[in-house]
């Protein structure tokens, strides 16, 4: 499906902005169990040094561990508020990126800010949240690699049905996995172990065959209720 991808990265900027700037109180410091190495000052001093890096053209190794940790350590004593202000000015220029006919090779950005919006909400203990036309995106780009690699890896075809109503996949599938968009979004990024996803309904049939092909960066070690 066609989308801004510019426009999603910055809808999810403005509601992280307002989310940190309304909680009240120093939640700075306070733990991120979606990401347990980190605080929520982490996490938000990943966002920023991602954008600032984007500007300075800091991009070797882009995406990695190091490239990430640097990012936190290089924050790590900055007011959340300081950091909030230079994610708005330098993220421009990445949501401009995005927004050209060459972003989508760099979409990767939109599905980590959503990721840690979802992660900051949880630490904050806000209901999650799942906007619609990011919703609609993830589900289809996640959803088809899902099931592309499942054929990919010789078994049987799965079919992909939401709580929202989305359906995804061969219509003639023997197996229909049910899920709710938010779990499929969350567990696909690896924000649940294979148990939890295990546990969703795959219609009676054995899931492990299907777990090697299902988490885009790897699962959880340990359950993560949200």
């Amino acid at each position: 499906m066609s989308v801004d991808l510019g426009e999603l990265y910055a809808s999810s900027r403005y509601r992280i902005t307002d989310l940190m700037m309304s909680a009240g109180g120093d939640v700075s410091e306070r733990p991120c169990p979606a990401t347990p190495e980190w605080s929520v000052h982490d996490v938000i001093a990943h966002l920023r040094g991602l954008t600032e890096d984007v500007r300075t053209g800091n991009v070797s190794g882009a995406g990695t561990d190091p490239w990430t940790a640097a990012q936190v350590a290089r924050h790590r004593g900055s007011e959340t508020r300081v950091l909030l202000e230079g994610w708005g000015e330098d993220a421009p220029v990445l949501e401009g990126f995005l927004s050209s006919p060459q972003g989508e090779g760099a979409r990767q950005a939109v599905v980590d800010v959503h990721c840690h919006e979802a992660d900051l909400r949880g630490a904050l203990g806000l209901p999650a949240v799942l906007p619609d036309v990011f919703g609609d995106w993830v589900f289809a780009t996640f959803g088809s690699h899902f099931i592309d690699g499942a054929v990919a890896g010789g078994i049987p075809a799965v079919r992909i049905v939401t709580d929202a109503g989305d359906e995804l996949g061969p219509g003639d599938a023997e197996l229909v996995l049910r899920a709710g968009r938010f779990e499929l979004f969350r567990s696909f990024l690896g924000r649940r172990t294979p148990a939890q996803v295990s546990a969703y309904d795959w219609g009676g049939t054995d899931p492990t065959p299907y777990l090697a092909h299902y988490f885009i960066f790897g699962p959880r070690t340990s359950d993560l209720i949200e």
